[in-house]
């Protein structure tokens, strides 16, 4: 009926129909195993996929030999332009798993900020490596500049893939195919900014739109065995003379695309370069510093969560497009997977408000092909030439089934 597979680097795999007394060559399916929940969102039209999540969170995730990163357990959630829409007066959000993994559920807030014309916001969030850790809160800014020119450790001269967050993505270079997110060499990304970043008004912040390949428990353990080593991004400014270390190993966005930030220290005088430098296999899609203020004005409310139900509604079908950047299709779901399932208990299937609403440890748990469907109030309309922002704010943990973790 069918053969079913462990390949050596945990991937499960069953191949169905095969022909008797015939010689069948078969080879590896070439998938994602885990990563952390998946978020969509209806924008009007469809549930449209967003990104990924509280991979932050991740319970048991092995560094080295008996070493495990430690989980943050929360996660601010920065939502694109346009990515949610009202769906009969409410605000509709699903988070879903389709890989091998579970999440764990604590608290799902929506936050709503209104800014007043010509501001903008990012959040204080990435895989924070070194210090500054994380916060989670927003930064307002009104001045923002983009590199006017951006050249890789090749030579390529690769401004036009950093301007804009379009999904294309400076290119990184040779990878080292021993290791899931591993680079053959420094990847190197050397930028001059238009006017010098210090001495503007508000402090200088590093934003920057991106993914990351992320390695599992087995690659962090062999690498470890090859002694090799995953060096996180370093951010370093020209002072004139030398290159100067401004945040070392700081950190990178946190799984899927998304927008990450972090405040930079206080500059060299006069600098307008800024250099890039890690060994993963991280895509930048866009690059800018901005000068963090607090605006004049600015509304922020949580908009009710009215509904919150687990479901078992399939896998979507996950496309890895150019460079390594998933997408997941919400309308193409399948009812089963080549998925296996950690024993023990799960949240019942149905509504499950009480458990998400409040921050108090009692947690939806979901596993491969399941779901939380949430849907908020929708809040009143922004004021006249305001810019309307969605946040989610999310308490919780995720846990893969990689056999190192």
């Amino acid at each position: 009926d069918f053969v079913a597979i462990d390949w050596s680097d945990g991937v499960f795999q069953s191949e169905l129909g095969l022909a008797v007394g015939q010689l069948r060559e078969i080879t590896e399916t070439q998938r994602q195993l885990s990563s952390c929940p998946v978020l969509f969102a209806w924008d009007g039209e469809k549930f449209a996929f967003v990104s990924d999540f509280l991979g932050v969170g991740g319970m048991g995730y092995a560094i080295g030999p008996n070493q495990f990163a430690t989980p943050r357990p929360w996660e601010n959630f920065l939502l694109p332009d346009g990515a949610l829409r009202p769906k009969d007066g409410r605000l509709v959000l699903k988070i879903g798993e389709p890989m091998e993994e579970n999440a764990y559920i604590d608290t799902a807030r929506l936050a709503v900020y209104d800014l007043p014309p010509d501001w903008q916001m990012v959040m204080d969030e990435r895989m924070g490596i070194s210090d500054p850790q994380p916060t989670g809160a927003p930064f307002f800014f009104r001045d923002e500049l983009l590199p006017a020119s951006a050249v890789n450790d090749r030579g390529d001269d690769v401004l036009a893939a950093v301007l804009d967050g379009d999904g294309v993505a400076a290119p990184v270079g040779p990878l080292d195919h021993r290791f899931i997110g591993l680079l053959e060499r420094e990847h190197v990304l050397t930028l001059e900014f238009p006017a010098p970043l210090d001495g503007r008004q508000g402090m200088p912040l590093l934003v920057i739109d991106g993914w990351v390949e992320y390695p599992y428990s087995q690659t962090n353990f062999a690498a470890w065995q090859a002694g090799a080593t995953f060096e996180a991004p370093t951010v370093e400014a020209f002072d004139g003379e030398q290159w100067r270390v401004l945040l070392d190993q700081f950190g990178y966005p946190a799984g899927m695309p998304r927008r990450m930030s972090v405040a930079l220290p206080p500059l060299p005088a006069g600098t307008s370069r800024l250099r890039l430098r890690t060994n993963m296999q991280i895509y930048w899609d866009r690059v800018a510093v901005a000068f963090a203020e607090q605006p004049p004005a600015h509304g922020r409310q949580v908009a009710p969560l009215a509904a919150a139900e687990v479901g078992k509604t399939g896998f979507a079908r996950r496309d890895t497009l150019g460079q390594f950047r998933p997408h997941y299709d919400y309308a193409d779901r399948s009812p089963f997977w080549d998925t296996r399932y950690m024993a023990g208990y799960y949240t019942r299937l149905g509504p499950a408000r009480e458990l998400v609403a409040e921050h108090d440890d009692a947690v939806a748990i979901i596993g491969p092909g399941e779901e939380v469907h949430l849907e908020f109030v929708a809040t009143d309309p922004a004021p006249e030439g305001w810019r309307r922002y969605f946040v989610l704010e999310t308490r919780g943990w995720a846990k893969d089934m990689d056999f190192v973790t």
